[in-house]
């Protein structure tokens, strides 16, 4: 029978430093980057303009720890 696995552990596609991160985080940070680009162009409220610089700074940050994790690793 098969051992319960503890819950805190991550499975290896969500640990810190793993490799698929960036191909998510990129095309999302792309997508971000356009929505803010967007909104300023279009004039969008400030609440609106904020969001999606908010959303800029999460992927950055999200890079950023990944990328960190991997150095620590190797």
């Amino acid at each position: 029978m098969k051992q319960p696995t503890d819950s805190r552990v991550p499975p290896p596609w969500a640990r810190p430093g793993n490799r698929w991160g960036p191909w998510v985080y990129w095309p999302m940070l792309c997508l971000s980057v356009g929505l803010l680009v967007w909104r300023v162009i279009n004039g969008n409220g400030s609440g609106r303009i904020l969001v999606a610089a908010g959303l800029i700074l999460v992927w950055v940050c999200l890079l950023a720890a990944n990328r960190a994790a991997r150095r620590r690793r190797e």
